[in-house]
């Protein structure tokens, strides 16, 4: 069977009257990323649940993206679908200090760890970010590192 998740794209593709398989999915994907200014060069897609290990993004594709999404009519949905820092799902216990000022998402693979959403600046800006660290030390976490970085941009400038 497929990953769950994986249907995804064959979905959308068949709302604009495509074929229904990952090949046009994907295609739908791209072609969603170009038209919203993401740098797709870099990207290297091979299924739309993100489980490939052969999938590879860009922090700077996913901070456009995040950005592109906060002029989609689904906005305030995907938005609200982000854990919020220190109140629940992944961010429950951590950036407690930014309560309310983060939503994220984070991603952990084998050696690399990552947060990517929004942060409300100090000025009360709407910041789109996308921290990555990959080739971490097995002995070593790089979050502690990444939640530093995440306060940062909440902070007064």
């Amino acid at each position: 069977g497929r990953e769950k998740g994986a249907t995804a794209p064959a979905a959308d593709a068949r709302k604009m009257l495509t074929r229904g398989d990952d090949e046009a999915g994907l295609a739908v994907i791209r072609k969603w990323l170009d038209n919203s200014g993401v740098p797709t060069r870099n990207l290297s897609l091979h299924d739309g649940s993100g489980l490939s290990r052969l999938n590879l993004v860009t922090p700077e594709a996913t901070a456009r993206l995040l950005a592109a999404m906060t002029k989609s009519p689904a906005a305030g949905v995907f938005r609200d679908s982000l854990p919020v820092a220190g109140r629940d799902g992944t961010l429950r216990s951590r950036l407690r200090a930014a309560s309310e000022r983060i939503v994220a998402k984070t991603g952990t693979l084998t050696y690399t760890s990552s947060l990517s959403g929004y942060a409300i600046t100090g000025e009360g800006e709407l910041l789109a970010f996308s921290i990555f660290c990959n080739n971490e030390a097995s002995d070593k976490s790089s979050i502690p590192i990444i939640d530093a970085i995440a306060l940062l941009l909440t902070a007064n400038r």
